[in-house]
């Protein structure tokens, strides 16, 4: 009996939490591209609509540090409604008033808010998931999420591009904030649960699992340059920018579709060869994306794949980090993915406009390439150290 109430509290708590991030997602997607919007309307120079942005985005780096004693001292649960009351009010505020020097302070509260959401539930959710499960849900998980994302757009073309959307966006932080109240609110997720947990820092956890921490920083920088750049970098063939966007979107189902598929791989195979296939077939679909162009349903079969394997990569790696870190160790690697997340996402987009003005237009391509052939390198390696590890404990047992 007790131990079918613990297994109900962790099954309510896992939905809470991937249903909450689904919210909290979608609020994102909203924000983001309907403050550009506003601002631009109201005649703000494109430059502080940049820094505005930047405003949300920067905490990822002061806030991510603290969140694995945030998560120890607080629980997983009691630190998510935080986070979102925190998000409700800052997005709130930002519709009552719609001016740039207001959003500088309400966007990084809510950059804070954000933040503190995404450590907490990704390192949340690995920890309910039972070993022999922990790639299914996480491959729900990322869905979850790039549903979100991928529905801000859509809302915004539906709702219209007034304030409105802000309000919605506040009450789906506050729908997702009664949500997380019904899961388990005890502390002890990460605790010392007598598993020898090591508590260890940031940089020895990448030092211990390298292919696990780095894949967000390769992730978001490959992403957010294909993202920024992928309507120009069509353009070059002839693609209008509505159909380039209409492509995007595609690219977004692929995310949605495939995640789910390749989490349930991660729970069949081996993880580590999992992910070197995966980066493989990465390399190779974005390798293949320009010949693809312009015909558009070629090019949208590319986009749904290139996307689809490169966020499986994100749920692999996820995976791993649960499989390798337990207790308060799990905590302080999903806050590490999250910095590192942070750090592709400024790195990318800069790095593929500066190889588009060399290599027009296919910099765009050479640079991703170039970014998981990096990233190759890890996976590779950790696999051979793992393998020669058992090829000698298997000489020392004979």
């Amino acid at each position: 009996m007790t131990r079918r109430l613990a297994a109900g509290r962790a099954t309510r708590s896992l939905l809470a939490a991937i249903g909450a991030m689904g919210m909290v997602n979608l609020t994102m997607g909203i924000t983001f591209p309907l403050a550009g919007i506003i601002l631009s309307r109201q005649g703000v120079a494109s430059s502080l609509i940049g820094l505005s942005a930047a405003a949300q985005a920067l905490p990822v780096f002061f806030v991510s540090p603290f969140v694995p004693r945030l998560i120890g001292h607080y629980g997983p649960a009691r630190l998510m409604l935080v986070g979102l009351v925190m998000a409700a009010v800052s997005i709130a505020l930002m519709g009552l008033y719609p001016d740039l020097w207001v959003w500088f302070p309400l966007r990084f509260v809510l950059g804070c808010a954000g933040t503190l959401l995404w450590a907490t539930s990704e390192a949340w959710i690995n920890a309910l998931a039972p070993e022999e499960k922990r790639g299914r849900i996480l491959g729900i998980y990322s869905a979850a999420a790039a549903l979100g994302f991928a529905l801000g757009p859509t809302t915004i073309v539906l709702v219209g591009t007034s304030v409105m959307p802000l309000y919605i966006g506040a009450g789906l932080m506050m729908l997702a904030a009664a949500l997380v109240a019904t899961a388990d609110r005890s502390e002890n997720h990460f605790g010392d649960d007598g598993s020898g947990t090591l508590r260890l820092g940031m940089w020895r956890i990448l030092w211990i699992a390298p292919a696990a921490i780095l894949v967000n920083f390769f992730y978001a920088a490959a992403g957010e340059s294909l993202t920024t750049f992928f309507a120009l970098y069509a353009a070059h063939f002839g693609v209008a920018e509505q159909k380039s966007l209409s492509l995007l979107t595609i690219a977004a189902i692929g995310a949605i579709v495939i995640q789910p598929v390749i989490g349930a791989m991660a729970d069949r195979f081996h993880r580590l060869a999992l992910l070197i296939a995966l980066t493989l077939a990465t390399l190779v679909a974005y390798i293949l994306l320009p010949f693809a162009l312009p015909d558009m349903f070629l090019t949208g079969l590319a986009v749904f794949m290139v996307v689809g394997l490169a966020s499986g990569l994100f749920t692999v790696g996820m995976v791993l980090i649960g499989e390798r870190f337990k207790g308060q160790d799990l905590a302080t690697a999903s806050s590490f993915t999250t910095l590192m997340w942070g750090f592709g996402a400024l790195v990318g987009a800069p790095l593929s406009g500066l190889a588009m003005q060399l290599w027009t237009p296919q910099g765009l391509i050479l640079s991703i390439v170039m970014i998981y052939g990096v990233y190759l390198i890890f996976p590779i390696t950790a696999w051979w150290q793992e393998r020669a590890g058992i090829a000698s404990t298997g000489r020392s047992q004979d």
